[in-house]
């Protein structure tokens, strides 16, 4: 899914969101990634590719930290990230979208091994063009209590965390979130491939929104708006 607060403009916000499998060509194990944009402008991104090598293309491509999910915009379950291989797939996959909304629904359930211990994680990304705000809603069932859950968020943006609110300037975006329950902290990723320095400069940021001893069961919203 790809949507924009206004036609044919890049004002506003604008949102993409994908919900397909592990085996695609080119694949990072990032069902359920998305990205955000505000004022044409980067906020929440997926990092992209570094510059090409024998690794990337092996048996051990799954090693580089860009085409694992923990560094993508998704969950990562008692430590356990998403696994590639065509089995590994979102399921339950709709999709609406009219003038003042646009929305895709998922299971992610099935892009992670037994050993994340999931019954179920529907996640959903919602434009709302009459709100003027970007909805993560991501509801989940576990098998089983993990020790903790990770939501992540990567940005180019310095992130600033305050009491259930992120601030990510210069994009002018606010993320808004529980902060009862889960707890942010930030990482800065030190990029030193010309590929990514072409994109990103010399630092990207990692948020980390952490839920220690999770329930079984919750539903977590994120609020994304323009400052």
């Amino acid at each position: 899914m790809a949507a924009r607060q206004r036609e044919g403009s890049a004002d506003g916000l604008y949102v993409a969101a994908e919900a397909a499998h592990n085996a695609k060509s080119h694949n990072h194990n990032d069902v359920g990634n998305f990205v955000v944009f505000a004022n044409g402008q980067p906020a929440l991104i997926d990092v992209g590719v570094e510059t090409y090598s024998a690794k990337t293309f092996s048996a051990r491509r799954y090693e580089i930290w860009t085409m694992q999910s923990a560094y993508h915009n998704c969950p990562t379950i008692g430590g356990v990230m998403q696994s590639a291989g065509r089995q590994f797939q979102a399921t339950e996959v709709s999709y609406h979208g009219d003038d003042s909304a646009a929305e895709i629904a998922m299971n992610i359930e099935r892009a992670y091994p037994p050993e994340a211990k999931l019954k179920s994680w529907r996640r959903n990304v919602r434009l709302d063009r009459t709100k003027k705000e970007i909805e993560i809603r991501d509801r989940y069932a576990l098998q089983q209590a993990v020790g903790d859950i990770t939501l992540t968020l990567m940005t180019p943006c310095k992130p600033r965390v305050a009491a259930g609110e992120l601030l990510l300037q210069p994009a002018g975006v606010k993320v808004l979130f529980d902060g009862a329950t889960l707890h942010a902290v930030t990482e800065e990723i030190k990029l030193d491939d010309a590929r990514l320095q072409k994109s990103w400069g010399d630092v990207l940021y990692r948020v980390l929104f952490k839920c220690d001893k999770p329930p079984l069961e919750a539903d977590w919203r994120m609020r994304i708006v323009l400052v």
